[in-house]
């Protein structure tokens, strides 16, 4: 246990430096989004190396920065955000009933959000994370 709370905090350091360096509260806001539901399995670099894989050993997470580069440079912007949000199912990450990262990206009809306001919240966070998996693509050196 000891070693995953070393690895959460290198996350939250790496987190921070990231936003500093960018100076932007977007960033900063999209990470955040990033480590709490993607990191555990994609890694905090998005290469497929995250802790989570030593438990679920066979599943391979993918590398999230190769993206662009596999679809002849360009970003999947809308198949990012329909993998996300559960219109494309991808087996590791769960059924549309039970997806890895629980309801945060199902909208939710109670009583705290009226009759549109969970809709909008999760199509935003949707929006943060697939916005961040877009900056994660390497780039080719000029």
């Amino acid at each position: 246990m000891k070693k995953v709370g070393t690895v959460l905090t290198a996350a939250v350091g790496l987190t921070l430096s990231w936003a500093a360096n960018a100076q932007d509260a977007e960033l900063m806001a999209r990470a955040q989004e990033y480590l709490n539901s993607c990191a555990s399995c994609h890694g905090i670099d998005g290469r497929g190396a995250g802790f989570l894989t030593r438990v679920f050993r066979g599943v391979d997470p993918g590398d999230l920065t190769q993206l662009a580069k596999n679809n002849g440079g360009e970003f999947p912007f809308l198949e990012v955000f329909q993998v996300i949000d559960g219109r494309t199912q991808v087996a590791a990450h769960g059924d549309r009933e039970m997806p890895v990262w629980g309801d945060r990206y199902k909208v939710q009809m109670d009583d705290r959000y009226g009759a549109f306001g969970s809709e909008p919240m999760v199509r935003a966070r949707v929006l943060e994370l697939v916005y961040f998996i877009q900056w994660l693509q390497e780039r080719e050196e000029e």
